[in-house]
């Protein structure tokens, strides 16, 4: 009784059973759970405005942030600078926070990080063997002939083997130079000084250096002029002057990388006769030595290039086999407060812009000719998020540049400062803003479905009659 008295308050329309109402009752539901997800998610994820005003900053200075892997040039001659965009003039880093690393072809890096600023070997039963090469080598050649520099093509030597060279002495220490190396020139008394000792000029007798058995080693040391003798050196691998090599006769060598002074060169001499095998190779790939540059840099806020410079080392570059290919592992910018957390503000900004901020990240550049190098040419854009913080969005172009044969190759990465700021606003909804949107919005929902099954009732009902009729008329 209470529940037929009940039904007789509410409207027809809730108490009406039809399977029109039924189908739009189930469309309302839907419809508003549609209307309800999207609420929500607006409300949780809400859109961002941009607004372009004049550049925002509060430093006069800038923080260049890098991790860049060059892959064969060793870090002795790679050199971190910044220049002036409209010339060659050097502008001076405030703050320098960045190292170098040397790199193995792998990519792997090993060794002592640069700031700013073997043992044994087993011969085994082949000493015999290599003893009667050597005689018959100087039958062959003549001894003169073998233990002569190939400091000039026209010295009266015939240089026809540099293998023979090699294979006629138990270890052979060679000096390749070229005449307009400026370094060479500087080493050369040294060397000439040691090599007189070494190799015994004069009355004195060439010394020996003991091996892992206790017997004794002779060591030929050899200049070798790569101006005269390009193709040798050519096929050697040798892409920098000068380069100190001790080879074995077998024909692998050692590479020395230490102070260019007679107590060193002495010292190595005697500790790498005694090397195990793994540090001898026999290509001079096994040698080829890469340098990672990481850090960060604090400079004017003025237009401007980063160079990672090949040269200004300890030895001077052949242009030739000078090879600048790199990978940036990572490359941003960043205002100074950042320190080396210079990401921390990107998770207030949404990821289409973030996306921007180092659009060079894993990204390789290889260069496949002589005298190329990478140029690359970025736009810089300071975005500052909902809470202030700031960020720098990056458009980059990249373009092979073409040197002359003088020239060192170097990379560069030349960036533009653009003078406005894009400033993000998050369109936050308050929450009762959401409760009343959503409320609006599913009543509305409820009402429109509520309207079309009323229009749709009263159609039917309208038409059902006509159709009976039409057919009583008809006989039917």
């Amino acid at each position: 009784m209470l529940a037929s008295s009940a039904v007789r308050w509410l409207p027809r329309d809730f108490v009406e059973v039809s399977q029109t109402g039924g189908l739009f009752t189930l469309a309302a539901y839907v419809l508003m759970l549609v209307v309800f997800i999207c609420e929500v998610r607006s409300f949780a994820m809400p859109g961002y405005s941009n607004t372009l005003l004049l550049d925002h900053h509060d430093s006069e200075t800038l923080q260049i942030n890098f991790d860049v892997d060059l892959y064969d040039i060793e870090c002795r001659n790679v050199k971190v600078a910044v220049f002036a965009q409209a010339g060659e003039e050097r502008i001076e880093s405030i703050s320098q926070d960045f190292w170098l690393r040397s790199i193995d072809q792998r990519g792997h890096k090993y060794g002592m990080a640069i700031g700013p600023s073997k043992e044994e070997e087993e011969d085994g039963g082949e000493a015999s063997a290599h003893e009667k090469q050597m005689e018959g080598l100087i039958k062959e050649d003549g001894k003169s002939e073998l233990d002569a520099d190939w400091s000039t093509s026209h010295d009266g030597f015939k240089h026809k083997s540099f293998d023979h060279v090699i294979q006629s002495h138990d270890f052979t220490f060679i000096n390749f130079f070229a005449g307009w190396c400026g370094h060479c020139q500087k080493f050369s008394p040294t060397w000439a000084a040691l090599a007189a000792k070494v190799n015994g000029e004069g009355a004195s007798a060439p010394m020996e250096f003991p091996d892992r058995d206790g017997q004794q080693r002779k060591i030929r040391m050899i200049k070798m002029n790569c101006v005269d003798f390009k193709g040798v050196c050519h096929e050697k691998g040798i892409d920098a002057y000068p380069m100190l090599r001790l080879y074995k006769a077998d024909g692998t060598f050692s590479l020395y990388e230490g102070k260019r002074a007679e107590p060193d060169l002495l010292r190595w001499m005697e500790r790498t006769v005694k090397m195990k095998s793994y540090g001898w190779g026999v290509h001079h790939e096994a040698f080829e030595r890469g340098c990672n540059a990481k850090g960060r840099l604090q400079v004017p806020r003025v237009p401007g290039h980063l160079e990672l410079t090949a040269g200004g080392g300890d030895q001077n570059l052949n242009t030739k086999m000078t090879n600048v290919s790199h990978i940036v592992k990572h490359l941003s910018f960043s205002d100074p407060g950042d320190g080396r957390y210079h990401r921390k503000g990107w998770g207030n900004m949404p990821a289409e812009v973030t996306k921007h901020f180092a659009p060079l990240d894993g990204k390789t550049f290889v260069t496949t000719d002589f005298h190329q190098a990478w140029v690359h040419d970025m736009k810089v854009v300071s975005t500052v998020g909902n809470r202030g913080t700031t960020g720098y969005q990056i458009s980059h172009q990249k373009r092979l540049n073409t040197l002359r044969e003088d020239d060192i190759p170097q990379a560069q990465f030349h960036y533009d400062i653009e003078p406005f700021s894009i400033v993000i606003t998050r369109n936050d909804k308050r929450w009762y803003d959401f409760v009343t949107s959503l409320l609006s919005m599913l009543g509305g929902s409820f009402v429109v479905m509520r309207l079309a099954a009323r229009v749709s009732l009263s159609s039917f009902s309208t038409m059902i009659p006509r159709r009976a009729n039409s057919g009583g008329e008809l006989g039917f």
